[in-house]
Parts: structure tokens; sequence; C-alpha cells
């Protein structure tokens, strides 16, 4: 019942992909207990949560390969959403040394509105209110919107953008944009 040194964490994590699929809300004490059951080891935590990592990745992709799609997404959501405003802010990437990478960027912030919601502002009461939820993951951010009320005290979203945090930087691109 110990761990075995040569089943790592993609070996385990090939082996709990279909779980994954099925549902990405299990816990690692349930992969824990599954390799148990399965092949008589048990793995730590550590190995259990690495497998879990590789396997969500199997499924959605990763963090970068998603950031990097995102213009085209974008684009996308212009051509087929017409009159969809979209704001993408980057900041030019570094290295080591503190020096720009030329022709790299990173994501830096993001700004949208869909053509219906600006349509509906024009019967939504003047006050607006702006929330923000905190994002999890390995890019800690806060996604703030903007929402108005209609005359049937309906609530109807306006604008949505993805900032570094709750900055006063980032109020200010939402805002002005």
């Amino acid at each position: 019942s110990q761990d075995h040194n040569k089943m790592d964490s993609k070996l385990v994590g090939k082996n709990i992909l279909a779980m994954v699929e099925e549902n990405e809300q299990l816990t690692i004490p349930t992969f824990i207990a599954f390799v148990r059951q399965e092949f008589g080891y048990t793995i730590t935590y550590r190995k259990a949560w690495l497998a879990k990592q590789w396997a969500l990745e199997q499924v959605y992709g990763n963090w970068e390969e998603s950031y990097n799609i995102l213009p085209k997404y974008l684009q996308a959501l212009q051509l087929f959403v017409p009159g969809t405003i979209v704001r993408i802010q980057t900041i030019p990437a570094l290295d080591e040394s503190n020096q720009p990478i030329p022709n790299k960027v990173i994501f830096h912030r993001l700004f949208w509105s869909f053509k219906a919601c600006i349509d509906v502002f024009a019967f939504c009461k003047l006050i607006e209110q702006i929330d923000g939820t905190w994002l999890y993951g390995i890019y800690k951010r806060t996604l703030l919107i903007i929402v108005a009320q209609d005359g049937a005290n309906n609530i109807f979203p306006l604008a949505f953008s993805n900032v570094e945090g709750e900055t006063i930087d980032g109020w200010h691109f939402f805002c002005e944009t």
C-alpha cells in the first residue's frame, strides 16, 4: 500500500482522464482511492493533484493556449455578433533581465459589450452598478460587470471587463472604455 516510484502523475492522469472528463469536480481523495483500488498503491496527495491538473489540461487545454487564442476568439465574436465592442490591452513580455522580448506581448486587460446590451441601455434607469467577482486558477483576476435596471426592475448586464484586480487602473480602464 505504498506509493510506487514508477507510477508518475502523468500515468495516473491517463488512468483518471475518463473520470475527469465525466466530472471535473471529483476530489483528490477520490483519485487516491481509485488508484489504491485499481493498482494496490497509495499515491501521495501531490501526485494525485498533479495527475488531476494534467487530466484537466488534456480536457480543456492549458492557460497559455487559452490566452493565445483569445484575440482570435474576440475577432470571431465581433464578426458573428455584429456591433460587439471589444478592447484588449496587452503589455510587453519581459525576459529575465527585464528587457522587452521583441514581438511578444502578454494579455493585460479586456473589455467587451454586446450590441444587444448597448441597445437595451436606452430603456434602463439612469443608475448603473459595477460589481466584481474574483476569478480563480493560475491567473488571479477580477471580472467586472456593469448592470442597469429597466422600468420593470429587471437587471441587464451592459458591459464586462477582465482586469488584474480592483485597482484604480483597472477601474479606469473599465469606465473609460
